[in-house]
């Protein structure tokens, strides 16, 4: 503990109290009017919008964070159930179109506080230096406004503050984690064993869960329900974690607050706030900052539906970029079939994992890579596996029988940005009478010939593992993009410091901003990249660089 604490006082800080200290900081948290000209306001307390939250109150500002849904009690609200766990998946009418349409929902959305991180696998690699320059060494893609370099001081602050399990790093820049790896049950055995067999290296984690008691956070009970919220606090989330320091430091979090609009000065053009609504009500909150972190559909819809004079098609969309790149990674999974049981649900369900093609293969077709990791559908889910080969009435029940002799392995191809690839407004509108978000998708010639390449990679595994059968299902997973991080307007929505071009006081800090995705899980860089953003912005909170009113958040 002494050791974490050196190296960073958010981790001493930020972990010890745990969740369960969320109500009675709830019950006194600090509160705002409408009228109060707060110094930030943040739309989405997500992955972003929860570190942006933390790191600002702080300092001592007035911020408040909005979410649309609600402010969730792991142990009330939250059910040992694969069934019981919809609500937490925003599940709000969508349009898709487009070639390859993607459907949104369980695997890529998040609803309440906490965002998506509270249903995700808490699986949190790191980004390789080479992701941040694609177009500079593979011509694919698009080179981020900085380098690795900028990000890895941020990227080890969270791993400490989540904190993260895991074995040495070898791939992309190798580094260490702060706790000691999981043991591995039946899934990641497979995995390791048939990687062996073909010579792929493996390494167990990095997980944002307790490998071991930690302040007032148990350890994990291997109980399998990671994806469907852990009930038992194990798992990291900013619901858990940034959240009730932000509580804690003054900050107040609305739930159950939709933002449909955010509204801007026509003589100034700087933002003033945000309207919402909130039990029915329409609402404006004034504030001196917006930020805007309502992840890659969301993010968009709101900034086009925020228009006026100064931005007819809506807000920071003068060279129509917001919207574009949207990003989603290939995502098929390969079973399994062995003759002993392994019970695949045993354990966090990406115990084991491979970086050895993350890389582009200068032999291969193709550029660029794909990840792999053990995934652990539980049975409903499995189901859907099953069926989606066709296997229907007693062919299905025989395979669902033997659902303990299957395990499963997942990859992460690494699809490219393309401009189409979008959200705009469709003719529908939602229950508060704002239009919907549409968003078309279709896959490039090498985003294809990826998942082949990793679908081929796990039966491979699989089959030197000793299985008798393999079956793989196409899928996709993590959203990205939408307001892409660029070196100007001309190019993208904001800039390195999430700092929008055409508004000053307007930041976006979610996996929106993004140029690139990797083939790694989203979750960690976009907090690393909300705490860098939130450096700049406590040093300049005006947009201005005329101001130097903010002190470092670590304090």
């Amino acid at each position: 503990m002494s050791a974490v604490r050196e190296r960073n006082e958010s981790a001493w800080l930020l972990n010890p109290a745990g969740s369960q200290l969320v109500p009675e900081l709830r019950e006194g948290m600090r509160t705002f009017d409408d009228d109060d000209e707060i110094d930030l306001v943040i739309v989405g307390c997500g992955a972003g919008g929860a570190t942006l939250l933390q790191r600002v109150a702080r300092t001592g500002m007035s911020v408040v964070g909005m979410d649309a849904g609600p402010f969730w009690e792991p142990e009330t609200d939250w059910v040992s159930d694969e069934a019981g766990s919809h609500d937490l998946y925003w599940t709000e009418p969508r349009e898709i179109g487009g070639d390859d349409p993607v459907p949104l929902g369980s695997n890529n959305s998040g609803r309440g506080v906490g965002g998506s991180m509270v249903h995700y696998a808490g699986y949190t690699p790191r980004f390789h230096p080479s992701d941040f320059r694609t177009l500079s060494t593979d011509g694919v893609g698009a080179d981020w406004p900085f380098e690795y370099a900028e990000l890895k001081p941020y990227y080890q602050q969270i791993e400490e503050e989540l904190p993260v399990s895991g074995q040495h790093w070898p791939w992309g820049d190798p580094h260490s984690y702060p706790y000691s790896p999981h043991p591995v049950s039946g899934n990641g055995e497979v995995f390791q064993r048939g990687a062996q067999a073909c010579g792929i290296a493996t390494r167990v984690g990095p997980v944002a869960i307790t490998s071991g008691r930690f302040g007032n956070r148990p350890h994990c009970i291997y109980r399998g329900f990671c994806l469907q919220g852990c009930k038992v606090n194990a798992k990291a989330s900013p619901l858990i974690t940034h959240v009730p320091d932000a509580l804690a430091h003054g900050a107040e979090v609305r739930p159950d607050s939709m933002v449909t609009r955010i509204e801007i000065d026509q003589r100034t053009g700087r933002a003033t706030g945000v309207h919402y609504v909130r039990r029915g009500v329409q609402r404006f909150q004034r504030a001196r900052t917006v930020a805007v972190a309502g992840y890659s559909i969301e993010t968009p819809r709101l900034l086009l539906n925020s228009t006026s004079d100064r931005f007819p098609n809506g807000l920071c969309n003068d060279f129509d970029q917001v919207g574009r790149y949207l990003m989603v990674q290939g995502a098929p999974q390969t079973g399994g079939r062995f003759a002993a049981e392994v019970r695949m649900w045993k354990g966090p369900p990406p115990e084991v994992s491979t970086e050895d093609f993350y890389e582009t293969d200068p032999s291969k077709p193709y550029k660029r890579g794909f990840s792999l990791q053990t995934v652990s559908p539980l049975p409903i889910t499995w189901a859907e596996h099953v069926a989606a080969q066709g296997h229907w009435g007693a062919t299905l029940r025989d395979y669902m029988s033997d659902y303990v002799h299957w395990a499963c392995l997942g990859a992460l191809c690494e699809f490219l940005p393309r401009p189409e690839n979008r959200v705009t407004l469709a003719g529908e509108k939602d229950r508060h009478g704002t239009p919907v978000a549409r968003f078309d998708y279709t896959q490039s010639e090498n985003d294809k010939a990826l998942v082949s390449a990793a679908t081929a990679v796990m039966e491979r595994i699989l089959t030197a593992a000793g299985a008798e059968e393999v079956m793989t299902i196409d899928r996709y997973a993590h959203l990205v993009g939408g307001a892409r991080m660029a070196a100007s307007e001309q190019e993208g929505v904001v800039d390195a410091d999430c700092r929008s071009f055409a508004v000053p006081n307007l930041l976006i800090v979610d996996g929106s901003v993004l140029p690139t995705q990797g083939s790694a899980n989203p979750a960690l860089t976009i907090m690393a990249i909300a705490a860098r953003a939130a450096d700049r912005f406590v040093r300049a909170p005006d947009g201005d660089g005329r101001r130097e009113k903010g002190q470092s958040w670590q304090r």
